[in-house]
């Protein structure tokens, strides 16, 4: 029985999520209390974002897009991360407003990685495909960057300046969700740097 696009998306991104997760469940040593700041849960499981650059395998390989591992947050730029599955709404509305972001700030200037747990490749390259992704997406079954800064829900975006701290005060996780939104976040960080 064939299932039209998008319940078939949604059926199959729940159950690649809920693989993704269920493996990486009892790997984790990281607090997944949203009340622990980035810094300190990145601290627990002994890795610094300093000292341990994280980089994911790419999935999407067409085109500019990178082949093998994206490094998450490198040195020397204003970072957006994305978290998103391929079967949430929200996510799926945030797509254009990250296009416009891509167009707007050049790739030298702001880093932009979109990070999901599902495992079905082919499923995420279609998705990037129909919402006409821009950038580099990567895959996280382990949950290795979700855990390092305690990305629990979808979508969640964060954004970290030049030096790497997070963009606003004390933790790197973002209320934007439109591009004027994520700009006037993005803006200020480009003339401190």
């Amino acid at each position: 029985m064939d299932m039209p696009s998008n319940p078939r998306r949604s059926f199959l991104g729940m159950v690649s999520t809920a693989i993704g997760s269920s493996l990486a469940g009892c790997a984790s040593l990281q607090s997944t209390d949203p009340d622990t700041p980035s810094d300190e849960t990145e601290s627990a499981a002994g890795t610094s974002g300093e000292s341990e650059p994280l980089a994911l395998p790419s999935v999407v390989t067409r085109d500019s897009f990178p082949d093998g591992d994206v490094v998450l947050k490198p040195d020397g730029k204003i970072v957006l991360l994305n978290f998103f599955t391929t079967w949430c709404r929200p996510c799926q509305e945030e797509m254009p407003e990250f296009r416009r972001l891509r167009a707007e700030y050049d790739t030298e200037t702001l880093h932009m990685v979109s990070i999901t747990p599902e495992v079905d490749k082919k499923l995420i390259q279609e998705f990037w495909r129909e919402y006409d992704g821009k950038w580099p997406v990567v895959t996280d079954p382990a949950l290795i960057a979700t855990n390092r800064w305690n990305a629990n829900s979808y979508p969640t975006n964060l954004v970290f300046d030049v030096d790497g701290t997070p963009a606003t005060g004390d933790r790197s996780t973002v209320r934007a969700r439109t591009f004027k939104e994520f700009t006037s976040i993005i803006d200020p960080l480009l003339t401190e740097s």
